[in-house]
């Protein structure tokens, strides 16, 4: 496989997160039950697989071969700045959620169960912020992409190489393993029933 099409195929498990953030988004807004240890998974796979992982390959592989051929560069120098705004949201709805849950372990030392849907808001909010950036962001690299394949920008050495690094990447993410542990927790997350 090609280190292009790698990313292309990899954008599909990103927005089957995406989908599953903006549902789990409008079941918060709705008052719907969802366990928070879900959320809490949502969050895991957003920061390993998505940030650390995806876009580590991106912005220390790809990005940097690609940014000086076929006036790419602000193209890239756009990614980057969105790949920013994508560790932001989660760091934001990491702090919420964190918030989100001290409140119900004081609620439940208080022997009540949480019900306040101004405490689930934030959460809300920034996992639909989350959605919108993967639909958003992704529809754009999508393109970019296949300009790249396209225009055949990278030589077959160069690509060579980008599937080698990818390799590292991996290894610093938790290696095969992990990384097959959050494309099966997607799953997981998918089947779950507040999906359905």
């Amino acid at each position: 496989m090609s280190s292009t099409q790698n990313l292309l195929d990899e954008h599909l498990i990103v927005r089957r997160l995406g989908s599953i953030a903006k549902k789990c988004s409008d079941g918060l807004y709705s008052n719907q039950n969802i366990p928070i240890e879900d959320i809490q998974i949502i969050s895991v796979v957003i920061e390993e697989f998505v940030d650390a992982f995806h876009h580590g390959k991106e912005e220390n592989a790809y990005f940097p071969v690609t940014q000086y051929k076929n006036s790419f560069s602000e193209d890239i120098r756009k990614f980057l700045i969105e790949h920013e705004l994508g560790r932001r949201i989660a760091k934001m709805l990491r702090r919420e959620l964190e918030l989100l849950i001290d409140y119900d372990k004081y609620d439940q030392s208080q022997g009540l169960k949480w019900n306040d849907n101004k405490s689930k808001e934030p959460v809300a909010r920034f996992l639909k912020s989350y959605a919108v950036f993967v639909f958003d962001h992704t529809g754009k690299e999508d393109a970019f992409f296949e300009k790249v394949q396209e225009k055949q920008s990278l030589s077959e050495e160069e690509d060579i190489q980008l599937v080698k690094h990818y390799e590292l990447c991996k290894n610093r993410t938790g290696g095969q393993a992990r990384i097959e542990e959050m494309i099966k927790l997607v799953g997981y997350l998918e089947n779950r029933k507040w999906m359905r």
